[in-house]
């Protein structure tokens, strides 16, 4: 019943692309965690408080992979923490492909992609995307908030992948800090050939107390998303969990798919979530059961609802014909 619902909201909506954007998502996708160790120290990182868990026993993450790969999984998400400093990972990626993972996404903060003899290693193993984080346009906002020099070599990386044609999309966190900066970040990431970005609205749990000093409202970000969309029609620009009723109709084609009722999320203690069991753990839906887009819609986070005025979130109502 959600893969046909996911389908007919695909072709309600009225583009052949998010059509293939939500048939795909229902392959089945295993997320791993190889621990929360991680070379930067971002202020804002929802799994700040996770760090002291450094690296998860490789054999539950093996037999997680087994376990998942016997039900179907075809895509194996690899994140952490930093996964490209773990000493498993190699490890990792050839025990997936033997157990006949088709495809694999590596999720980083890209200063270990500045190594090109390791880009070239990873590029061995076909299939493999990349999810580049990288929030700020320069060194000085990337070493205050990042807590770190890895400015350079996340902009180095993104070069290595592109030099060698690997799919990258990068992963930025839009926040009060960076929203200045969006356009110059992007005219640096086009001029080194990027060509998709992800635009994810801040999380804030980790920040609550300072929560209004990151956390954007909704009708502060969007006009900046909404400017970079349209003078830049050649990328490819995805927006998670800012609402279509504030963005504007005009940019569903921007929003990203669903979360994958497919994806399962292996978590501490062996534990596992479904993507849409935690993002119903972590969202609800103010002024929204009227809505034309609520069957698919992610919805607000709570503590925005609670610190924040919700009265810009307007069902869009559909008139009938």
């Amino acid at each position: 019943m959600d893969f046909l619902l996911m389908i007919l909201t695909g072709l309600a909506r009225g583009t052949l692309s998010h059509f293939f954007d939500e048939l795909f998502i229902c392959m089945k996708e295993l997320d791993i965690k190889v621990g929360y160790a991680c070379n930067n120290s971002c202020i804002f990182c929802l799994n700040k408080e996770k760090r002291y868990y450094k690296e998860f026993p490789v054999e539950d993450l093996k037999r997680q992979i087994v376990d998942s790969a016997n039900v179907g999984c075809k895509k194996l998400i690899i994140s952490g923490g930093e996964p490209l400093i773990s000493k498993h990972l190699f490890d990792l990626l050839a025990f997936a492909k033997q157990k006949g993972i088709k495809a694999i996404e590596i999720q980083t903060n890209g200063r270990m992609l500045s190594y090109e003899t390791l880009v070239k290693k990873l590029k061995e193993f076909q299939f493999i995307s990349f999810l580049v984080s990288l929030h700020f346009s320069n060194p000085g906002l990337y070493r205050t908030y990042c807590r770190s020099d890895g400015f350079y070599q996340v902009v180095k990386g993104i070069k290595n992948l592109v030099r060698n044609k690997q799919d990258l999309t990068i992963n930025t966190v839009v926040m009060k800090m960076n929203l200045p900066y969006l356009k110059e970040l992007v005219k640096l990431l086009k001029g080194i050939g990027v060509v998709k970005i992800q635009y994810r609205f801040i999380d804030g749990r980790n920040v609550m107390d300072r929560y209004k000093e990151f956390v954007p409202q909704y009708k502060e970000a969007v006009p900046t998303i909404r400017e970079i969309i349209k003078e830049n029609p050649s990328l490819n620009i995805r927006i998670n969990e800012i609402p279509l009723c504030v963005l504007g109709e005009e940019f569903k084609d921007s929003l990203a798919p669903p979360a994958n009722p497919e994806r399962v999320n292996l978590s501490i203690g062996n534990k596992l979530f479904t993507s849409p069991e935690i993002l119903k753990s972590q969202f609800i839906f103010p002024n929204c059961e009227e809505c034309f887009y609520h069957p698919t819609c992610k919805g607000i986070r709570k503590e925005y609802c609670q610190i924040y005025d919700t009265s810009e979130i307007k069902p869009i109502i559909k008139q009938p014909y």
